[in-house]
């Protein structure tokens, strides 16, 4: 049986910017690490390899200075592209992430789970469209290597 650990997830967070550490810029990937550190025990892997990747998708207003709560949409594990049917079919988990007295709480909220499914399915890309694009570049150039005639 796959766990999120190993099966293709997305993982759909309610956190409030400005408690997100470090550069501005870097609140996304920061944000995803924190959640694979804290909840899976293992990095966020944004570098993309065939092997599989994963991708954090950029909210609105994620560089706001003022406290404001954000959705930040997390697919872990992506091997492949996935159409819109794939997508809905695969795991999808809701979670409210506050940081108490300097430690991150992710607080599963299950009850949000479909709302956040049809938001995040419809408006993000599964993988990031630029990461699938690079992928794909990747796996034409580990075919051509495979089969060079």
């Amino acid at each position: 049986m796959e766990t999120i650990d190993s099966a293709q997830t997305r993982v759909i967070i309610r956190a409030c910017v400005t408690d997100i550490p470090g550069e501005i810029s870097r609140r996304p990937n920061t944000l995803g690490q924190i959640f694979c550190s804290e909840v899976l025990h293992r990095n966020f892997n944004k570098d993309i390899k065939l092997s599989g990747f994963d991708s954090m998708h950029i909210p609105p207003g994620f560089e706001s200075r003022q406290p404001i709560k954000r959705w930040f949409v997390c697919d872990l594990n992506v091997v492949s592209e996935l159409g819109k049917e794939e997508l809905l079919a695969i795991p999808h988990l809701v979670y409210h992430a506050s940081l108490i007295s300097g430690r991150w709480i992710f607080t599963p909220r299950d009850s949000w789970i479909h709302q956040a499914k049809i938001y995040s399915c419809g408006s993000c890309y599964w993988g990031g469209r630029t990461e699938q694009e690079m992928a794909n570049k990747l796996r034409s150039s580990e075919l051509r290597k495979q089969n060079p005639n």
